[in-house]
């Protein structure tokens, strides 16, 4: 006889977190998502549309010439919760490549094929450092 344990069901959401932002000179309280480790206090915004939510940064780091590790590549979630289109206002993710100055949104399909690319160049790494003379 097996017992079977009962499924989990979905996880309730996560709390938000209140957080104090500068708008315009002005003092506010905006609740942020529980991912969102922006120190929003630390700057004054011009307009309230410019207040960005961003999560902790997912970095790929590889082994350099000097003595610090290169980051490759970096993603991370953001939202700009009071976008003037209500499209802007979703959670994205971003992913900013070395040399390059512009963050990237991704999609979940455009995430997945990153990844799945990763995944792919990763195994073929592997497989190369195998032939490498010890």
């Amino acid at each position: 006889m097996s017992i079977t344990p009962p499924s989990p069901g979905p996880r309730p959401p996560a709390p938000l977190h209140r957080s104090t932002v500068f708008v315009g000179g002005r003092k506010l309280v905006i609740e942020c998502p529980p991912w969102c480790v922006t120190d929003h206090g630390a700057a004054s915004e011009a307009f309230l549309n410019d207040v960005v939510h961003e999560g902790a940064p997912v970095a790929l780091s590889v082994p350099s010439s000097s003595p610090e590790q290169e980051q490759l590549l970096i993603v991370r979630l953001v939202q700009w919760p009071f976008a003037a289109q209500e499209s802007d206002r979703k959670v994205s993710l971003t992913l900013e490549a070395a040399d390059d100055t512009d963050a990237v949104n991704l999609d979940v399909a455009s995430a997945s094929s990153v990844a799945r690319r990763m995944e792919e160049h990763a195994a073929r790494l592997r497989q190369l450092a195998e032939l490498v003379t010890p």
